[in-house]
């Protein structure tokens, strides 16, 4: 595993990281999968969709993400056609189209960590965040969900893991990590995608414990790693 680590910021007025326990599901998860973020890294990156598995596989590539603005929700109606009739538009006589209400994420920003076993493709990932640019369109979930980016910090960050006792984390914690639960702190836990293959067959699921509000969260020993004025668990 390489031993550089970069930061990054994105933001946008609305996600939609729909859960995937059915195909008509209109639930959001409060942050994205791993997999969704290895697909955003690899939009910036320009690698098309379904070539990036195994850079992004448990063995080559390293992530975390900070919940940066509270987890706030919107319900906002969705349209789709009517395939009850047909799959296509042209064919269907009445109805052609259905309103789905769907829940949104408002207000959206994280902070995701990342760390590739490839070392080029981490010095071009680094370039064009700092520079501002992507290959593909960034968004958050769908496309109608445009995500804007920044560099959190001006360069590669040397990471180790770190053990420690009683550690404020500023990430989300995977759930094999035991936290201190602390007052007027508001907790969650979800359960998403970690890992998939080729052939879009999920390989793992990862479990997390979350702040809705991004507050740290204290584990009461274990690893993570330092980067800069964060403590953070990637996985």
């Amino acid at each position: 595993m390489s031993e550089k680590l970069l930061a990054l910021d994105i933001w946008g007025d609305y996600g939609y990281f729909r859960r995937g326990y059915t195909t008509t599901s209109t639930i959001t998860y409060p942050f994205p999968s791993r997999t969704s973020i290895a697909g955003l890294i690899s939009a910036i990156l320009g690698i098309e969709r379904d070539n990036y598995y195994d850079i992004f596989s448990e063995d080559n590539s390293k992530i975390g993400l900070r919940i940066l603005n509270p987890i706030s929700k919107i319900n906002i109606n969705l349209n789709y056609i009517n395939t009850k009739e047909s799959f296509s538009l042209a064919d269907i006589k009445k109805n052609p189209r259905i309103q789905i209400q769907a829940e949104f994420l408002k207000n959206v920003k994280y902070r995701i960590y990342v760390s590739l076993k490839d070392k080029q493709l981490m010095e071009k990932l680094f370039y064009l965040i700092s520079n501002h640019k992507s290959v593909y369109t960034p968004y958050l979930g769908i496309s109608e969900c445009i995500a804007d980016f920044k560099i959190a910090y001006d360069d590669l960050i040397n990471i180790k893991p770190t053990y420690g006792e009683n550690i404020n984390i500023n990430s989300v914690i995977l759930k094999e990590n035991e936290i201190l639960i602390e007052p007027n702190k508001d907790y969650g836990i979800i359960k998403s995608p970690g890992f998939m293959n080729n052939e879009r067959k999920v390989l793992k699921f990862l479990e997390y414990y979350y702040e809705k509000n991004g507050e740290t969260i204290q584990i009461n020993n274990g690893n993570y790693y330092e980067v800069e004025d964060e403590n953070v668990i990637l996985y």
